[in-house]
């Protein structure tokens, strides 16, 4: 690796590489002959109404030449068809016989299926630098240091469970989807974007009644995020998210009244029906992400055992998993206290948690999970804390800052084990996919909602949209860059 790390102050690197493997329809082109608006449902009026959205409205729908989505007046993205993508840069490698001329691009027979260890330098000056990665090009973003890239023209470029979602320049980027277009969503239904909480890059998913949100913009400084099976309203602390094919999965809230700790009691007397209903769903949701990072940690204990870890980390990870049982219980404990009646989660879907327990894997499940999630946890719980006024609020948010910390130690402890664990085409591959999630991580967070806190939710630990993109940008440009970049650098000269 030269003793350079594309994570110190790189730019992504784009969506994932291409893995091979069909598509999950086996095809790139036009699925069930959907038409540009892929017979969308109501077409006025889709705005979030009460907390809910119309799920195959799409207002307005415009055929968008670049991305070949379908964009609506209400902010929804949608895909219709499966269309190749054109771009303006043809790639350095003719990956699978593709070819791109004149704004065009066609796939050659048998697709790009190689993978990102293939002999291609992970920096670079000009495309041909490039030219063993599929559809690879020297990817340039501001002041950051050029990194190679792959791409893709047509699903069948992408992995299993992934579409090639096109930009118009360069190659599109392979990105995780349960649906391919609209005709795989049903009547009234859409296959939309969907971003995902804590600064992930998203997914396509289809659009459902239940549904919160279409963008941010109808959350009121929120996030609006995917969550299990549709969209909600957020503003989250977002700690170990439990990560599935690249999609969080948390139980749903239901009533009950042995999932919190009843000597945590807020003081709601000063707050309106409105704000605390407010707090009580922002309370909640804290409850499902705490109550998913117990699945995360139980995931990553089992995990340390079968890679042969050392014994302190699998303590430190039995620990973790103790706190964020108590944190799940506060949570809902004040979730409760705000919304008048007892709550808690119910089932949680655990299938296909332990598809890939390779040491790869397992590394880069620990860098979205830890190294970013719960360093972005820690910081959102203290800041959150320093401004509460109200004492159960700032002592359920202090030890919850404490407790995210120390869980953020042992993601990175556990990444620099497996870097001296890993080959060289191993490290070379997580430092591009470090470098990937801190800048999707920190894109996000540039174009999130600009919202001024309201400071009577504050003092009960609910900070709004200029709060959390502060600290998010600070997590990342002040404490997980640095960090990875020097745990990177010195695993690239070990080896140098």
């Amino acid at each position: 690796m030269g003793g350079v790390s594309p994570v110190g102050g790189s730019s992504p690197v784009g969506g994932s590489s291409p893995v091979g493997g069909a598509s999950p329809t086996g095809g790139s082109g036009p699925v069930g002959g959907s038409g540009p608006v892929g017979g969308a449902g109501p077409t006025g009026g889709s705005g979030p109404v009460g907390g809910a959205t119309s799920a195959g409205a799409c207002p307005n729908p415009v055929f968008n030449t670049t991305s070949k989505l379908i964009t609506c007046s209400n902010g929804r993205k949608h895909r219709a068809e499966a269309i190749a993508c054109t771009f303006t840069v043809p790639p350095a490698g003719g990956a699978g016989g593709a070819s791109a001329g004149a704004g065009g691009a066609s796939a050659g027979a048998g697709g790009a299926n190689a993978g990102a260890g293939g002999g291609a330098s992970s920096f670079c000056q000009t495309d041909q630098d490039c030219a063993a990665l599929p559809y690879g090009y020297c990817r340039r973003e501001g002041n950051s240091v050029p990194v190679c890239d792959s791409g893709c023209v047509t699903d069948k470029d992408c992995g299993s469970s992934e579409i090639c979602v096109c930009n118009g320049v360069n190659p599109g980027r392979c990105t995780p989807a349960s649906c391919v277009t609209d005709a795989d969503c049903g009547p009234n239904s859409l296959c939309a974007s969907a971003p995902n909480f804590c600064g992930e890059s998203g997914s396509f998913e289809c659009t459902v009644p239940k549904d919160q949100c279409i963008t941010s913009a109808d959350c009121a400084g929120a996030t609006c995020a995917y969550q299990t099976d549709h969209r909600i309203c957020s503003n989250v602390v977002c700690g170990r998210p439990f990560l599935i094919a690249g999609a969080e999965r948390v139980a749903a809230v239901t009533p009950r009244g042995d999932w919190f700790d009843p000597t945590l009691t807020p003081n709601p007397s000063d707050l309106t029906p409105v704000q605390r209903a407010q707090l009580a769903a922002h309370w909640a949701r804290l409850g499902q992400m705490e109550h998913a990072s117990i699945a995360a940690f139980a995931r990553f204990q089992l995990q340390l055992l079968s890679l042969g870890a050392p014994s302190e980390l699998v303590e430190a990870c039995n620990r973790a998993l103790s706190d964020e049982t108590a944190h799940a219980r506060t949570c809902f404990a004040m979730a409760s206290a705000y919304g008048g009646t007892p709550v808690g989660p119910g089932r949680l879907d655990i299938e296909h948690c332990f598809e890939d327990t390779s040491l790869g894997a397992v590394a880069k499940l620990v860098l979205r999970e830890g190294c970013l999630g719960e360093t972005v946890a820690s910081l959102e719980a203290m800041a959150a804390a320093e401004v509460s006024s109200d004492p159960a609020v700032k002592q359920a948010l202090t030890r919850i800052a404490h407790d995210e910390l120390s869980h953020a130690e042992l993601a990175f402890k556990f990444l620099r084990w497996a870097l001296s664990h890993a080959s060289a085409e191993l490290r070379h591959e997580l430092a591009c996919a470090a470098a990937q999630q801190l800048a999707d991580f920190e894109s996000n967070a540039r174009s999130a909602e600009r919202e001024r806190t309201d400071d009577r939710l504050a003092a009960h630990g609910l900070l709004a949209g200029d709060a959390l993109r502060a600290i998010h940008l600070a997590a990342v440009r002040d404490v997980s860059r640095p960090l990875l970049a020097a745990l990177f650098d010195v695993e690239a000269s070990s080896v140098a």
